[in-house]
């Protein structure tokens, strides 16, 4: 088993300080949770093994969140370990997996990393990345064992309905009805302003898995905590099992943590979900002011969207020059080519920087684009 290597570990190794390819709500600082309460508990932690599902307190705030009961939650290292453990209890050597493309990196590279059988389902902008059952059912088979779908997807920000997950679900069932669907869910409480959260589809149907994790909406990726849940009991043993032989068990440090920001988080999301939307609006501006050089489909939730380059207006080598000048300017930028799509595509995220800092770099990329679509026009 080999994992295939792709450029998106630059977001962990190199951090440009303009970071517009970050994916995540900004980050939270401890001292946003920090209170006397959180201080003496921390002090009387003790650093011994944690459980194989999970802090029960922890499985408890999640299981009010999601409606559904404790017993059939398993907290993770990331909602990313959580595909990885339902791929683990699901799959054989031989088997398949489907998901979409585009897509966050590990979802689609992990599949063959375990050596299951990959198949995409690629989604297009031109049809504002929506998800056609009838061409996904083309790529079901009787190897298939799971079907991973994303909503909010990243790096879109596009989503699914209650009546097309059901749909799906229902067919599969009928069809299919020994795979599962899994809907990553991470992106779900990342809704701007006042907008109502989309609800989960956790219980929903018993061949669906759901997941998530703190990293995203909440702004705690270093915590690496996440959650699996699955109205099937046995599955939910399987899992517990397999995470004891992977990892024993989560840091009882950052479940301690997460269980504070859980706490907290009705706050926390207030600031958050306000921040996003002001990120958003001047993202919406910024696409109308430079509407001659790029194209995008608005997202529906999440802190990121995808935007593309026009081909009429920047040839291959164009493309190029417009990471190498955003590299030099200290913008980060997220490639296209990381989630399966062209370097024509990239993915801009306006819900981690400062306000301020997000408008003085989405300038500093007008001037780049302005720049290099000049240069074609004189030549």
């Amino acid at each position: 088993m080999k994992f295939p290597l792709n450029d998106i570990i630059d977001l962990l190794d190199e951090r440009l300080e303009l970071n517009l390819a970050e994916s995540t709500n900004k980050d939270l600082v401890l001292e946003e949770i920090w209170d006397e309460s959180f201080n003496q508990g921390l002090k009387k932690l003790k650093l011994e093994y944690g459980t194989s599902q999970g802090n029960e307190e922890l499985r408890e705030l999640v299981s009010k969140k999601l409606y559904v009961e404790k017993k059939n939650i398993v907290i993770t290292n990331g909602a990313a370990f959580s595909n990885f453990l339902s791929m683990l209890c699901l799959c054989d050597i031989g088997d398949e997996v489907i998901t979409v493309q585009p897509n966050f990196p590990p979802t689609m590279d992990l599949i063959e990393g375990l050596g299951f059988k990959r198949k995409l389902l690629k989604l297009s902008f031109e049809e504002k990345y929506q998800l056609n059952e009838n061409e996904l059912f083309k790529l079901v088979s009787e190897k298939t064992k799971l079907i991973i779908l994303v909503t909010p997807l990243n790096p879109t920000g596009t989503i699914l309905s209650k009546e097309e997950v059901e749909k799906i679900s229902i067919r599969l069932n009928n069809e299919y009805p020994n795979c599962r669907l899994l809907i990553d869910e991470t992106y779900r409480e990342a809704t701007y302003g006042n907008n109502q959260v989309i609800p989960t589809f956790a219980g929903l149907k018993d061949n669906i898995i759901t997941v998530s994790s703190l990293s995203k909406s909440h702004g705690t990726p270093g915590l690496r905590i996440g959650w699996l849940h699955s109205n099937d009991d046995d599955f939910i043993k399987e899992v517990s099992v397999a995470k004891t032989n992977t990892v024993i068990s989560n840091s009882v440090l950052d479940e301690y943590v997460a269980t504070q920001v859980l706490k907290k988080e009705t706050q926390l999301f207030k600031t958050r979900r306000i921040h996003i939307a002001k990120g958003l609006e001047l993202a919406n501006k910024w696409v109308a002011l430079n509407k001659q050089f790029i194209s995008w489909n608005e997202p529906s939730a999440g802190a990121l969207c995808c935007i593309k380059l026009k081909e009429t207006k920047f040839n291959k080598e164009q493309i190029k020059a417009f990471y190498a000048l955003s590299k030099d300017a200290g913008i980060q930028i997220a490639n296209g080519e990381w989630f399966g799509e062209t370097n024509s595509y990239f993915r801009l995220g306006f819900g981690y920087m400062e306000i301020e800092k997000l408008k003085t770099t989405l300038n500093k990329l007008s001037e780049i684009l302005k720049h290099i679509a000049t240069q074609n026009e004189n030549i």
